[in-house]
């Protein structure tokens, strides 16, 4: 079993920040320009194939990891569905 929540590609973090990989989408949206999908439940990564073996990757972003967070309202909502 995992040590982490699984992902459900609520794509709530890349909305908070992008990752080191990632691009803000501009100076006065800091989410993730590289944040694919249509809604919560659908998001993805447009970079991932790009990035996935890169050095430093394996931490961060945090792939499938899953954001557990209580302050992340998108994945409470989806999973309360």
């Amino acid at each position: 079993m995992s040590k982490f929540a699984p992902c459900i590609r609520s794509g709530w973090c890349c909305q908070q920040a992008p990752c080191p990989f990632g691009e803000a989408t501009s100076v006065d949206n800091n989410a993730c320009k590289f944040l694919g999908g249509v809604e919560a439940g659908q998001h993805y990564c447009m970079k991932y194939d790009e990035i996935k073996n890169k050095i430093g990757a394996d931490i961060s972003p945090a792939f499938g990891a899953g954001c557990g967070s209580n302050l992340n309202p998108i994945r409470i909502k989806l999973l309360n569905k």
